[in-house]
């Protein structure tokens, strides 16, 4: 038996129940496609006198598909931290990301290009467009750390130049807080809000990445109208 079959049991988990028109509400979405992103970076436990900068060890992307509710194609690549190259035991337990695979990661300049490679093959494949202001697809994250403060940042101090196709997305949280008018305990204690379980491990990127894709989904189907929140300033 699951964690949330056993708190659905002892009635310790409460269900948010919205009247659903998905149909309807896929028909009117601003946007056909969404890249969901959800990075993972070094990190330390709280009493580590030995801390450093955020750098980015996974660098996943899953593309959802809003009219057919499902994802159609994936990006996943770690990352080698140069700032920081040796992973914490904290950091390791926390992610599940070994030594080795950021030791055989690439360079964060290099994954963005072959994160831009990808991209530009899935929008060739999809047809898919960036025109503003509404446009057939967007980025989506579980906040706005990952492009807003860890990218961003990691970006400047390594002088790279910040993605321009990183100028606007959705803080999925924040329109969950704003439509449920709740404020859940994480990706994981929102989707059980909503009646769904976390597939995966929690804090592996490419698995919150799916399952924030599949909260995006719930929510369409809730009713909620999916919009850009936050504008990047490019700097």
């Amino acid at each position: 038996m699951s964690t949330l079959d056993l708190a659905r049991q002892l009635n310790a988990v409460e269900t948010i129940c919205v009247k659903r028109e998905l149909q309807t509400r896929c028909a009117s979405q601003p946007f056909d496609y969404i890249f969901v992103l959800d990075f993972e970076a070094t990190c330390w436990d709280r009493l580590d006198k030995d801390r450093g900068y955020s750098e980015i060890i996974e660098f996943p992307c899953v593309l959802y598909y809003v009219k057919k509710e499902n994802i159609v194609a994936e990006f996943q690549e770690y990352v080698m931290p140069i700032e920081k190259p040796r992973l914490t035991a904290f950091c390791t337990e926390l992610t599940g990301i070994s030594q080795k695979q950021v030791d055989n990661g690439c360079p964060l300049g290099t994954c963005l290009m072959l994160f831009r490679q990808w991209l530009n093959k899935q929008m060739i494949k999809f047809g898919i467009t960036m025109e503003t202001p509404y446009s057939k697809c967007t980025f989506a994250t579980w906040s706005d750390w990952d492009l807003g403060v860890c990218l961003r940042n990691e970006c400047r101090r390594k002088r790279i130049a910040y993605p321009t196709f990183f100028e606007n997305w959705m803080d999925v949280r924040y329109l969950y807080r704003e439509f449920y008018q709740r404020r859940p305990k994480g990706l994981y204690g929102a989707l059980s809000e909503v009646g769904l379980e976390f597939t995966g491990r929690q804090h592996c990127g490419l698995d919150d990445a799916r399952n924030t894709a599949k909260l995006i989904g719930r929510m369409i189907a809730d009713g909620i109208f999916l919009r850009n929140t936050t504008e990047s300033s490019g700097e």
